[in-house]
């Protein structure tokens, strides 16, 4: 295979959770939907170093990344796109906000089932089972 053949995008997405919490940020631009921190790698950039960098440049917060939790594949803004999920933890930093996004918010997974005080869009975006898979996860891990 050709060494700079590429067959699709590759995002990776934190799942940060802190006291049974989850944060979510709130896109500015379209959709306007309320997501992990994350977003694509550079090109050959390896996918924890690319989470990392993503959710410093997304949130100022340095993390520890600790296990995948989800893949998705699918077609994103008229690509391919392979997201990775893995869970997170804060291990410094204080959170503020690039201009990629308007508002943050730590959430439950009971804030999540009631759809308060931020809503997820299943259609488009991340699922409450995988935020529950992540919860799981963490159990175990941390």
């Amino acid at each position: 295979m050709e060494k700079n053949f590429y067959t699709h995008r590759i995002a990776v997405n934190a799942y940060l959770i802190e006291k049974d919490k989850f944060l979510l940020l709130k896109r500015n631009k379209a959709p306007f939907i309320w997501s992990p921190p994350g977003g694509r790698l550079l090109k050959d950039e390896d996918p924890v170093k690319g989470l990392q960098r993503e959710v410093k440049e997304e949130t100022n917060l340095e993390i520890e990344v600790i296990a995948p939790v989800n893949t998705w594949f699918g077609n994103w803004e008229g690509w391919p796109l392979l997201s990775i999920d893995y869970l997170a933890k804060v291990t410094s930093g204080e959170l503020q906000l690039s201009s990629e996004h308007s508002e943050a918010i730590w959430v439950t997974i009971d804030d999540l089932n009631h759809g308060s005080p931020a809503q997820l869009d299943p259609n488009i975006g991340f699922k409450i089972e995988d935020f529950m898979k992540a919860q799981n996860l963490s159990r175990l891990f941390l």
